[in-house]
């Protein structure tokens, strides 16, 4: 395996979040038997600090939730009820930084030690306003949903949680999936646009809100628990995701996308064993190609005037008509669809 990668039989994953998709799922009245079928996870892990489980039995997890759930806002709900110690050591440090800024920059450098399966980044779109965006490396539907609707829905109950400003929201919250029939629970959330269809799931946040302060900030309480985190990430080793390297090769040239032997080479591997690697995790090179090309298809779609026939090429299509098919492979719509709706916006 490709040194940087995990596998989705690593036991990487503490059992914190897991022990809260239990809860959640009795709470709505599903037995433990079935929340746990086919996972292989005993009841007693989860009153073990030090246990680790696979990626693997987290998704079966997951998938027995979302079945047995009494309606689609598991994700929702999920998130909402994510506590920040169950983060453990990097809740520590992250509950005594000095602003919410800082937070998300802690986040996002050992994110890690909590799931491997997403990272997330904070981009400048114009001055003073920055989009928080997720990306999941989890391939498989309805899974996927879930994690963007526990990611939009514990960063704002934790936000809020940690900043004490209950009042405080983004500009807008984007979702990378269609509009599901639950919407009034995303209203519920946010008290500000909430879009779907969108190439991305992110949040648009004012650098004001950025610079909230923390309540229990504590300067050398988090420089302590940073180091600790720093140990504990270093004891794991580099744990970034192949499928997040792969991204940002494909992305690296806007409108030229490298075969997967040319990937291979810069990331000092061979075609197999980077199929191997991407295999492990649940995904191949094709699928994550083709993601991008769909990112990158409705966002020109949506914030441009470029006529089909060049986006097809932006995009690595010399045929419009070959675009076409595939963009409804990917979106189940035609790209019409995105046009029109930006219209409408």
């Amino acid at each position: 395996m490709i040194r940087g990668t995990w596998s989705l039989n690593d036991p990487l994953v503490p059992v914190n979040i897991p022990a809260t998709i239990l809860k959640v799922g009795k709470e709505a009245g599903i037995s433990e038997a079935d929340l746990l079928k086919d996972t292989n996870i005993s009841v007693e892990s989860f009153s073990d600090p030090s246990a680790r489980l696979t990626y693997q039995q987290l998704l079966f997890l997951a998938k027995n939730l979302i079945e047995h759930y009494p309606d689609e806002s598991s994700g929702l709900d999920l998130g909402a009820a994510i506590n920040i110690n169950q983060f453990g050591m990097l809740g520590y440090a992250i509950l005594s930084c000095a602003d919410l800024r800082s937070a998300l920059n802690l986040g996002m450098r050992y994110h890690t030690l909590v799931d491997p399966a997403f990272t997330f980044d904070i981009v400048e779109i114009e001055p003073g306003i920055k989009a928080i965006r997720l990306t999941s490396h989890i391939p498989f539907e309805p899974i996927y949903r879930l994690f963007c609707d526990v990611f939009v829905s514990a960063f704002i109950t934790l936000a809020h949680f940690l900043t004490g400003q209950v009042d405080s929201q983004p500009i807008a919250v984007h979702l990378n999936h269609p509009e599901p029939n639950y919407i009034q629970n995303y209203k519920s959330l946010f008290k500000c646009p909430v879009l779907f269809d969108q190439p991305r799931t992110e949040f648009i946040v004012h650098d004001d809100m950025l610079d909230l302060p923390l309540v229990m900030a504590d300067i050398a309480t988090a420089a302590m628990a940073e180091n600790q985190c720093e140990e504990i990430l270093a004891r794991m080793g580099p744990k970034e995701g192949i499928i997040a390297k792969v991204r940002r090769i494909l992305l690296l040239n806007p409108g030229y996308f490298p075969p997967v032997e040319e990937v291979a080479s810069q990331l000092a591997t061979s075609t197999r064993t980077l199929s191997r690697s991407l295999q492990d995790v649940g995904t191949s090179y094709q699928r994550i190609l083709d993601e991008v090309r769909k990112e990158m298809s409705i966002e020109y779609l949506r914030n441009s005037n470029l006529p089909i026939e060049e986006i097809a090429a932006l995009v690595g299509y010399s045929d419009p008509s070959n675009f076409r098919k595939a963009f409804r492979r990917w979106t189940n719509n035609a790209p019409s669809y995105y046009r029109e709706d930006s219209a409408a916006h």
